[in-house]
């Protein structure tokens, strides 16, 4: 059974996912020009956890800051604001390791069509626009 908090701690109540990157391996010419990574920011709104899912490794970084959309708006990424969730129920699907993936599993979505980081960013534009 999965527990909303344990007693030592609580979930972080604000997420960013990030969409930019360029095209560094040759399968990146199937995706969507700008859409090529996406990493995700977790908080509270002073400090920040960045987990950026990369092809060899998972880079976590911890950052203390009010302006952390600005700094990444300002590098060329594009952020949209969402809310971690528990999945309400247990799937399995066969997954490779990837950027979506990550981010699919720290914020709970549970949809299993979402394949490339501009996939993501139009699934989770849609829920933006139906629950404002």
């Amino acid at each position: 059974m999965i527990t909303t908090c344990l007693s030592f701690g609580y979930r972080l109540p604000f997420a960013f996912v990030a969409f930019g990157g360029s095209p560094t391996h040759w399968w990146t010419k199937f995706l969507k020009k700008g859409f090529y990574h996406c990493f995700l920011i977790l908080g509270n709104g002073r400090e920040w956890y960045i987990i950026d899912p990369v092809m060899h490794f998972t880079d976590f970084i911890v950052v203390k800051t009010h302006y952390i959309e600005n700094f990444f708006i300002q590098k060329g990424y594009r952020l949209i604001r969402t809310t971690p969730l528990l999945p309400q129920k247990i799937s399995f699907f066969f997954r490779p390791c990837t950027c979506v993936e990550t981010v699919r599993r720290f914020l709970g979505i549970q949809h299993p069509f979402l394949w490339t980081p501009y996939q993501l960013f139009c699934y989770l534009t849609k829920k933006k626009e139906n629950n404002p």
